[in-house]
Formats: C-alpha cells, sequence, structure tokens
C-alpha cells in the first residue's frame, strides 16, 4: 500500500492506539530509565491485535466486489489459505478506510497532531517549502535559456520582476539553495510542485483521487489473479472496476471507461508518483534541507521567523 498508494501506517495510528490501550497487554516501556509509549511497535508485536475498519457505504465490499474475491463461510471445514486475491481485497479495504478518513475530515482531528507539536512542521511543508521550491524552479530554469541574458520573471501573489538571466542575483540565490537543498534539482521540483496547466479534458488536481485510482490499478495489475497475466496492459475491465471502486467510496466523478483508460496511460508515461496530503506528512515532507551540524553553526545561523496568523 505504501509504494501504490503513498499509505503509511500513522494513517491508522487513532485506531491502533485505541487498539493497544483497550487490549490488556503491557505497552508501557521502561527504556534508558525513561517511561516511553511506542504504539505502532506493541500492536506489531501482539499479532491477535486487530481494529475494525468502517465503510463510507453501507455496502459492504464483499457484496460490491463479490464476484472478484473468494470468500468461505464461517462453517467451512476448508483450511484457510491466504492468496495475493485476499491480500487485494485487504488493501482496498483498507484504503477505503483511508478515504473515509479523509473524506470526513478524521485526520485532522488525530491525537498525532498535538502530540507531535506540528505547527511548525506544517507550515514548512505546506507553506515555506512549496514557495521556496518555486523560486529556485525559476533560478533553474533561467539557467536553460538559450540566449544569455533573456528576461527571467519572478512572482510572488500578484508581484512580478523581470530580471536578467544571468544577473548575479540569480548565480547568489542558486548557490545558496544549492547549499541548502543539495538533493534537489529541476527534475525533483517538477515532481513536486503541482502541474497548474494541467492537460485539456482531464483534471489532475484531485490528489486523493488520483492515489485511488492509480494505486488499485497497479494493485490489480500486478497482483490479482484475473489480472496479473493479462496481455493487455489496461483492460476495459480493470477500467470498470476502478469506476465500480470509486462509486463505491462515493467519490463525484464523470469518468467513463475510456477516460480512464486515457487517464492511466498519462500516468504510466509520466511516472506518477501517489502522495497523500495527511496534516503531518505530505510530498515535501521527504524534503532534506541541510543543517548546522556543530553548535558553534548553530549559534551563528540567523533566526528564521515564520508568519503563523493566517493558517
Amino acid at each position: 500500500m505504501a509504494k501504490y498508494y503513498d499509505f503509511h501506517s500513522t494513517m491508522f495510528i487513532d485506531e491502533i492506539k485505541h487498539c493497544v490501550e483497550n487490549s490488556g497487554i503491557e505497552y508501557k516501556k521502561i527504556k534508558n530509565g525513561i517511561l516511553t509509549v511506542d504504539y505502532e511497535q506493541s500492536f506489531r508485536e501482539n499479532k491477535n491485535l486487530t481494529f475494525i475498519t468502517t465503510t463510507p457505504t453501507d455496502k459492504s465490499m464483499s457484496e460490491q466486489f463479490g464476484n472478484y474475491f473468494i470468500f468461505l463461510d464461517d462453517d467451512s471445514e476448508e483450511e484457510e489459505v491466504i492468496t495475493d486475491d485476499d491480500i487485494v481485497y485487504l488493501c482496498l479495504t483498507y484504503m477505503s478506510y483511508a478515504y473515509h478518513k479523509e473524506n470526513t475530515g478524521l485526520f485532522k482531528q488525530s491525537f498525532i497532531i498535538d502530540a507531535l507539536d506540528i505547527e511548525y512542521e506544517s507550515v514548512l511543508h505546506n507553506r515555506i517549502y512549496p514557495e521556496i521550491l518555486s523560486l529556485y524552479k525559476i533560478i533553474l530554469e533561467s539557467k536553460t535559456k538559450k540566449h544569455r541574458g533573456s528576461k527571467v520573471t519572478l512572482t510572488y501573489k500578484q508581484d512580478k520582476i523581470d530580471i536578467n538571466s544571468c544577473a548575479w542575483f540569480l548565480d547568489d540565490m542558486e548557490k545558496l539553495f544549492k547549499e541548502r537543498f543539495p538533493d534537489l534539482n529541476l527534475e525533483k521540483i517538477n515532481q513536486l510542485l503541482p502541474d497548474n496547466k494541467g492537460k485539456a479534458g482531464r483534471k489532475f488536481n484531485n490528489r486523493i483521487t488520483n492515489n485511488l485510482i492509480w494505486g488499485t490499478y497497479q494493485l490489480l495489475y500486478n497482483h490479482h489473479s484475473r489480472f496479473k497475466n493479462s496481455k493487455t496492459r489496461i483492460s476495459e475491465e480493470i477500467c470498470q472496476f476502478i469506476i465500480d471502486y470509486l462509486d463505491y467510496l462515493n467519490i463525484p466523478h464523470d469518468l467513463i471507461l475510456v477516460n480512464v483508460r486515457d487517464w492511466l496511460k498519462d500516468m504510466l508515461k509520466r511516472g506518477y508518483t501517489p502522495q497523500w496530503d495527511l496534516p503531518w506528512r505530505n510530498a515535501f515532507s521527504n524534503i532534506q534541507e541541510k543543517q548546522p551540524e556543530t553548535f558553534e553553526e548553530k549559534l551563528n545561523m540567523p533566526l528564521r521567523r515564520y508568519d503563523l496568523s493566517n493558517l
């Protein structure tokens, strides 16, 4: 699920916490003389623990997609064998619940927000990094100009400024950004920043729907017995399954088979990367920013202040 949907274990941390606290197990441990609690570790260590997920509809997954999965009766004497199809079913069930949490705003009510004190991190990942990278992108693109001295336009909200592409200002800013973000280049920045231009007739601005379409396709094509040996890369049946899954989740859309097929073709061509926006984790959370290494460097580092008032 992490690979196909950008799923992260903290998406279910509230359910894990509730399950662990009410399980009767001893989950508080002493480490280095300090009382610590790790809900995820305690949950993983106790294999019998589980939590119940709810669906966004009155219909169950087994009712909606019964033709694609085999379910044994409780009274069946057959030995239960976990197949790849069963794992696909479980993943789809979990992602249904993840979407339910996103759609009802439960992620924003998670205890992890207060536990991590993420106000600064939220501003950094949702406001500051996108703005910094937008400027860095313009600077890097200015270096690709064919003609030395071509005009570069820097924009911020309603303000614009035109600068010569070989101006000392751009050289100094490029050096500063390279030192601060050594792992970033123009290609990586383009992957992180949303494509505001889009393509005619298609809407790629709904990241959650994109994730569900992409992840469900990859999950089915690579693991489900009906699709994984198919010679057809994007079949009508797999496209119909995706549409049915979106309908099952009550996601508004006007997609038909040809739309889903074209959409998936474009995603494959672009090398689509699923990115799930959580209050504590999004596409910008993995950016590696160079930090001062020594105490002296930290002391000499200028204090940076950010406006949190208009979040």
